[in-house]
């Protein structure tokens, strides 16, 4: 938040500001206005909805070093758009259509850049699998990852012009409904989903239409509350959240101690639940680990089950698919490289929903008394939770 005049952040952050005074509100009352409308899967993904907003308005602080926005939907029209909407505020957007090669994603940035150089945010609306021409499996980009890890980007693709060269003030925003991301950008993510229920045609949301009548309406109110969460802040020492976990640590402490000192708590709460669902791999581990959760088995056992719950095409290669030894050895190698990780899974058990965490365990170990050291892998449960379903 610069006062007007000459402010001097250093290198690569000095600014002369000619406008007015920001307007400071002293309440968020329009901003969970609009977060309360919005059918948010947990509050952790309405928690972080704020904090992507905050990461926006600060983006110029961590070049290379800011999380890529993950809007997610369990079904058309229930406010990716929208959410993208509040998150970018009146910042300047770039929209991109998603596909499988970094060249024309680099090419229609470059174009756009050119003509805004005011551009501070990256949306890729909609991204889907089939925009890569049938043949991915899942949303992937080394060009849209670079903007996570990169101080300084250079946009050289032919045909777009000369070669810019840009400070990463960007922000990435990617929303979709039918694509799992990439590991390295999961990893890199800052997750929000929405699941919408009934009919999302006939839902009334208590403020108006968000998108086309409540954000136009509300902008600059919630400007102001958002330059008043960052004086609170600031007033109260700049105080960091220490417990948040994310490979972005300065952007996501910073954050975290902004939304904190607000009453806004759950940061960053749900990132191993939307991991879990969002990376196939680590989706099907769940599926096993809710079918036998706390059994120690051999990998033949568990290729078994894995064949039992149709998760052969996820977890075995064509070449392994087909005989037992195959499959033994893919459900190896595929539990060596999730040991010691959690899984948060969901499931119905004798009328109740049960809420399960579970740690993959294993290797080769004297598993019986008596017996000779041999290899087997468990999903050891953590937490559990029950609760009635409600007819």
């Amino acid at each position: 938040m610069a006062p007007p005049g000459y402010n001097d952040g250093g290198e690569g952050q000095r600014i002369v500001y000619l406008g007015s005074d920001h307007q400071v509100a002293d309440t968020t009352e329009t901003i969970r206005r609009f977060l309360d409308a919005m059918p948010f899967a947990s509050p952790a993904d309405r928690t972080n909805t704020l904090g992507a907003a905050l990461i926006v308005r600060l983006r110029n602080r961590w070049a290379g070093e800011k999380p890529i926005v993950q809007i997610t939907a369990n079904k058309s029209h229930a406010g990716k758009g929208t959410t993208t909407d509040f998150i970018c505020g009146r910042v300047p957007k770039a929209d991109l259509l998603y596909q499988a090669l970094d060249w024309p994603l680099q090419s229609q940035l470059q174009k756009q850049v050119r003509a805004n150089p005011e551009i501070g945010v990256i949306v890729m609306d909609n991204a889907r699998i089939d925009t890569a021409g049938g043949h991915g499996k899942i949303i992937r980009s080394a060009f849209v990852e670079s903007f996570a890890t990169n101080r300084e980007i250079t946009l050289a693709s032919p045909g777009a012009g000369e070669p810019i060269h840009l400070v990463n003030k960007f922000v990435v925003v990617i929303n979709t409904n039918d694509g799992a991301l990439g590991d390295d950008l999961i990893n890199r993510s800052l997750p929000i989903r929405l699941e919408a229920t009934g009919d999302v045609h006939t839902r009334t949301s208590g403020i108006g239409n968000p998108k086309l009548e409540f954000l136009p309406a509300n902008q600059g109110r919630i400007e102001a509350e958002l330059n008043g969460m960052f004086a609170r802040w600031t007033a109260a020492g700049c105080p960091l959240d220490e417990d948040v976990r994310h490979p972005m640590g300065p952007c996501t402490r910073t954050i975290g101690g902004i939304l904190k000192e607000n009453g806004f708590i759950d940061f960053l709460a749900n990132q191993h639940v939307r991991r879990t669902a969002d990376d196939p791999i680590r989706e099907a581990l769940g599926i096993l680990a809710a079918a036998k959760p706390g059994e120690p088995l051999r990998p033949a056992n568990w290729a078994s089950v894995a064949v039992e719950e149709g998760l052969a095409k996820k977890l075995f290669s064509p070449a392994d698919r087909d005989t037992l030894k195959g499959q033994e050895r893919a459900i190896g190698v595929v539990f060596s490289r999730h040991l010691e990780e959690t899984f948060n899974v969901h499931k119905e058990e004798n009328g109740q929903h049960v809420r399960l965490r579970l740690q993959l365990r294993g290797g080769a170990r004297r598993w019986v008394a008596g017996e000779h050291p041999h290899t087997r892998y468990i999903f050891t449960v953590l937490e559990r939770e029950e609760h009635l379903i409600c007819e």
